[in-house]
């Protein structure tokens, strides 16, 4: 039997690198030690000039810390008035059993570091010519929280951060400004059609594509994180007031 037979094709137009160990321990010194700005997520390809912000998605064993650099300086979850929601500070030198797993990402690049912190891996975009069809995509997501001040609103501070609260009860520390969910209709020039543009609070993701060349079919192999912002929803797909149905980007 063919070993490679059952190996998923590899998605194009991403390069992932894995970390040394060394690596691992100035990434986890810079955000929880430090405080500062991810090196060596500020010299990976494609880096933005000025650097661009910053966040952090940290998943522990006892909890979720999040955090935005938009400059020289972390604010993370783990500090007042946050920190009775967020997970108790991660020191890297003890803790490193507490951790599931943590990402650091920008615009250009992601950093994951999986359990236990013994491997982690840095992705970014690799510039090959591609078909349209197998071309990286960009998606956002609305993120948790009910609209209302009384449920959700940005907290004051130099760095953004929002507290969130959905009807259910469960809370969020966001490292982003809040804006409330909305929508409103937004006629498409030329087309007949009105389309639902939708305004609130997002995490965007870039999405790669892989083909398999035996069959033809094509599907997202890879994602990497990119980003957190407010106001209009800064992707497709939009739908249609009317019919629900979906409008397709050109």
């Amino acid at each position: 039997m063919n070993g490679h037979a059952h190996r998923p094709p590899d998605p194009l137009g991403v390069r992932v690198d894995r970390l040394t160990p060394e690596q691992i321990d100035q990434v986890l010194d810079d955000v929880f030690v430090r405080g500062a700005r991810c090196r060596l997520l500020d010299t990976a390809p494609g880096r933005q000039e000025p650097p661009g912000p910053q966040w952090l998605l940290a998943e522990l064993g006892d909890g979720r810390l999040t955090g935005a650099c938009p400059g020289g300086r972390w604010r993370r979850s783990d500090h007042p008035p946050t920190a009775h929601l967020s997970a108790p500070p991660l020191a890297p030198d003890t803790d490193r059993w507490r951790i599931l797993e943590v990402s650091v990402f920008a615009a250009h690049a992601q950093i994951r570091i999986g359990e236990f912190a013994e491997a982690g891996w840095i992705s970014a975009d690799d510039p090959v010519d591609l078909p349209r069809w197998l071309r990286p995509r960009d998606r956002s997501f609305l993120l948790q929280g009910w609209p209302g001040g009384e449920h959700s609103r940005t907290l004051p501070g130099a760095v953004p951060m929002s507290l969130t609260r959905e009807l259910s009860g469960s809370e969020a520390v966001l490292p982003v400004p809040w804006t409330d969910f909305s929508g409103r209709p937004r006629p498409l020039p030329g087309s007949g059609r009105t389309a639902l543009e939708s305004t609130g609070t997002w995490l965007t993701v870039r999405e790669y594509w892989a083909s398999e060349a035996a069959t033809g079919a094509v599907g997202v192999a890879f994602h990497r994180l990119t980003g957190m912002c407010t106001g209009t929803k800064p992707t497709g797909p939009e739908f249609d007031v009317g019919t629900g149905d979906r409008i397709e980007e050109p």
